[in-house]
């Protein structure tokens, strides 16, 4: 006979019963906690926790307390135990009576998980490798992607940062629009990631490195190789030096007009120009200039992270007006010498 007051029950020791929330901030210093997560009846563990079973009877008073795993043979519990590998445990568990009385045994099904997920660091948009550095612009959103073993206790939260020991929590795992960070500044950084999962394996810290780019290219006409002498001065021809009373760039159909760019960070990508009332073009050779006429050209660069110079205009006037040239007659000190007639030479 059964007894119905005759109980056993078994419980974890030192873990909650569903981890709430994961931490807000990981490091280098992080430690697993014991944790004992529940989704949708699934009971989920690392081996961090421990197995406690206790039986009470108030009638002659408890013998022992024996468990099974997965089936096996019953065995005596004497002390809270782990389960050290992964895996699925069906812990069967029941008390025996003083009056000879064994309780049928009752279940508890649980998942051993201690892997850690897979994370891989994404960006909204395409990163620029020269082939030795990585640029990103200030623009760029940065997730952590995670995905945890098949039949595992689900990803908890990613974190990412540029203090390896106050990584910041950033989702979970998943893109959406409240797990982008963009990262400040310029220059060099190093961006560390990483998740949890719901029972608390961190996956290892991962870093990549990458250069922020928030400067645009600067634009410029590019230099000539040809010198010419105005007003006894040395000048590159055409260049924005050489400039009619109206301060356009002085060109003429013999000559081409070229465009430049520069960008310190990630290199330019290309230029654009627009002619007069026209669309903007990618930029693929020199201009030439075929009528006589005057061309407004508006000139931007982009660079290799998207970031788009403001576009700088140009005025060009094509000088197709002859020279005006004249005769004066002089003496041997430069003198001019006023011309001598029949009338005024009586």
């Amino acid at each position: 006979m059964i007894k119905k007051i005759f109980f056993a029950a078994l419980c974890s020791l030192l873990v909650v019963s569903a981890w709430a929330q994961a931490p807000s901030i990981v490091g280098t210093d992080y430690v697993r906690p014991a944790i004992h997560y529940v989704e949708e009846g699934t009971n989920y563990v690392n081996s961090d926790v421990f197995f406690k079973l206790r039986s009470q009877d108030k009638e002659t008073g408890l013998d022992f307390v024996e468990f099974a795993l997965n089936g096996a043979d019953f065995m005596r519990y004497k002390n809270p135990f782990q389960l050290l590998e992964e895996g699925k445990y069906d812990i069967s568990y029941r008390g025996f009576d003083n009056s000879g009385n064994l309780e049928l045994p009752k279940t508890l099904s649980v998942i051993v998980d201690n892997t850690a997920p897979d994370t891989m660091i994404k960006t909204t948009a395409p990163l620029y490798n020269d082939g030795v550095v990585v640029y990103c612009s200030a623009d760029t959103k940065w997730y952590v992607s995670a995905a945890d073993i098949v039949g595992g206790s689900g990803v908890a939260a990613g974190y990412m940062g540029t203090d390896l020991n106050s990584l910041k929590m950033s989702g979970n795992g998943k893109e959406s629009e409240q797990t982008y960070v963009s990262l400040d500044g310029e220059g060099p950084v190093n961006l560390y990631y990483t998740a949890i999962d719901n029972v608390g394996n961190l996956s290892p810290i991962k870093v990549v490195s990458v250069t922020i780019d928030k400067t645009a290219p600067v634009v410029s006409l590019a230099n000539s190789n040809r010198l010419i002498n105005k007003d006894e001065e040395y000048m590159i021809f055409p260049s924005e030096n050489v400039v009619d009373e109206e301060g356009r760039v002085i060109v003429s159909t013999s000559e081409t007009v070229s465009f430049t760019a520069k960008d310190e960070l990630s290199g330019v990508d290309a230029i654009y120009v627009k002619v007069n009332d026209g669309d903007y073009t990618k930029y693929v050779e020199p201009i030439k200039f075929t009528q006589n006429a005057v061309y407004k050209i508006e000139v931007k660069a982009i660079d290799n992270v998207g970031n788009v110079s403001d576009p700088v205009m140009y005025t060009f006037y094509v000088d197709q007006i002859t020279p005006n040239s004249e005769v004066d007659i002089i003496d041997r000190s430069g003198n001019l010498i006023p011309a001598t007639t029949p009338a005024n030479a009586q």
